[in-house]
């Protein structure tokens, strides 16, 4: 741990992009999560991680939430019990996703970037980046209009190049009170 500093704002401020983890938490292993900066993970999340399942940056997680990478094989006499063989796919939540309570992330799920993933949702396949699903299974609703998707051109530019603005200078005209 590094040295207290001054003030409990500055040590505070230490942690800002660290992943904000609500306990209690499950895990397989443990050594195959990758979690990124600025994550936060609701109580009781779930990970069976026999294989790689990594969340992206800014990605908010709701209570109850189970990622499964690990499956067996449908034949009973394969499957064997637990004499049998597990086998797995990774998972890969991208940056800026939003994962509703008791929702479950299946074997070899992506999860593209800025999606949204309904409360109580099976995801069974990929969800396709900047879009909202829900259901049993997992069902597209709809796209998410914004200007984090290079692919949208929301204020009327015809180049459609990219509208986001680096986070770094969003945060430096809120600090000058120019937004």
């Amino acid at each position: 741990m590094p040295p207290r500093l001054p003030t409990q704002e500055a040590d505070d401020a230490l942690f800002d992009d660290e992943p904000w983890v609500e306990p209690p938490i499950q895990m397989d292993y443990g050594t195959n999560v990758k979690v990124a900066s600025n994550v936060f993970m609701n109580v009781n999340c779930v990970f069976l991680d026999t294989c790689i399942t990594s969340i992206g940056s800014r990605t908010l997680v709701g209570p109850n939430v189970s990622f499964f990478s690990g499956t067996h094989p449908l034949d009973p006499e394969l499957r064997d019990g637990t004499a049998g063989p597990e086998t797995g796919k990774e998972i890969h939540v991208e940056e800026d996703c939003w994962i509703g309570g008791n929702a479950m992330i299946l074997p070899g799920v992506r999860v593209g970037r800025g999606a949204s993933i309904g409360a109580g949702s099976v995801v069974t396949k990929d969800v396709a980046p900047f879009t909202c699903v829900a259901g049993n299974p997992a069902r597209l609703l709809r796209k998410i209009k914004t200007n984090m998707d290079p692919s949208q051109s929301l204020n009327g530019s015809k180049d459609n190049a990219p509208l986001e603005k680096p986070m770094a200078e969003l945060a430096t005209k809120l600090e000058e009170k120019e937004l």
